[in-house]
C-alpha cells in the first residue's frame, strides 16, 4: 500500500469524527511522512500499521466525540480518562531507527570490499584490449574510406584541370587553322568545346564532393563508430 492509498483509507475510516479533528490528524501524518523522506516512506508506513489500526488508536484518544480529547504531537490526550496514548512517541523512535538503518545500509552499499575493487579493475583490464581493438578498427576504416574519397577527389580535380587546359589549347589551335584548313579548324574548336564542357562538369563535381559528400560521409562514419562502441558497451554490461 502506498502513501496515497494509506491516507485515503485513513480519511475514510475517520469519517465519523469531527472534521477539524480529522483534518488535523491527516495533516499531522502527512507532515510525519514528509519528515521521514521519500526513501524511508514505505518503512514508516509499515511502522504505522494498517489504516484500521491507526484509526482505532486515534478514535480511542479522541473518545467522548472529541470534546475532551486533544490531538498533539506527543500522542492523544484524554482528560476525562486521565491517560495519554503514547503511540506517536513510539512511532518517532521507530522512525529514527528506520532512518539510522537506512543510512547504515546506504553507507554499506557505498563501501566496496577490496575483492570487489580488484575484480572491477581486472574486468576493466580484460575489456580494454577489446574496446581498443574496436576503436582502432573503426578509426582505421574511417581513415581508409576518407583516404579513398580524397584520392577520387584529387583524380576528378586533376582531370578537370587537364581537360580545361586541353580545351583552351584545342580551341586556340582550331581558330588558328580556320584560315588554312577550315574543316580541321572547326573539328579542333568542337573538340575544345567538348573538353571544356567536360572540364566544367569535373570542376563542379569536385566542388560538390567537397561541400556535400565529404561532410555527409564523415558524419556517417562518426555515427556508425558511435553505434558500434555503444553496442559493445551494452554487450559488456
Amino acid at each position: 500500500m502506498n502513501r496515497l492509498e494509506f491516507m485515503k483509507e485513513l480519511e475514510a475510516l475517520l469519517s465519523d469524527i469531527s472534521q477539524s479533528e480529522r483534518e488535523e490528524a491527516l495533516q499531522y501524518y502527512n507532515d510525519y511522512l514528509n519528515d521521514a523522506g521519500v526513501e524511508n516512506e514505505q518503512e514508516v508506513l509499515d511502522s504505522l500499521g494498517t489504516p484500521q489500526d491507526l484509526a482505532k488508536v486515534i478514535k480511542e484518544g479522541l473518545s467522548d466525540g472529541g470534546e475532551q480529547g486533544e490531538f498533539t504531537e506527543t500522542g492523544y490526550k484524554n482528560e476525562a480518562l486521565g491517560e495519554e496514548v503514547k503511540n506517536e512517541i513510539a512511532r518517532k523512535e521507530r522512525l529514527e531507527k528506520v532512518k539510522a538503518e537506512g543510512d547504515t545500509g546506504t553507507n554499506n552499499a557505498r563501501q566496496l570490499s577490496p575483492g570487489m575493487i580488484v575484480l572491477i579493475i581486472l574486468l576493466c583490464i580484460i575489456a580494454l584490449p577489446a574496446v581498443a581493438g574496436i576503436a582502432a578498427g573503426v578509426i582505421g576504416t574511417g581513415v581508409g574510406i576518407l583516404g579513398s574519397i580524397l584520392g577520387i577527389l584529387f583524380g576528378i580535380a586533376a582531370a578537370g584541370i587537364v581537360l580545361f587546359a586541353a580545351a583552351v589549347i584545342l580551341i586556340i589551335y582550331g581558330i588558328w587553322n580556320l584560315f588554312t584548313a577550315p574543316l580541321a579548324g572547326i573539328c579542333f574548336v568542337g573538340m575544345g568545346i567538348l573538353f571544356g564542357g567536360l572540364s566544367l562538369f569535373f570542376i563542379w563535381l569536385t566542388v560538390w564532393i567537397c561541400a556535400k559528400a565529404i561532410p555527409w560521409m564523415i558524419r556517417g562514419i562518426v555515427k556508425i563508430g558511435t553505434r558500434l562502441l555503444r553496442g559493445k558497451g551494452a554487450d559488456n554490461t
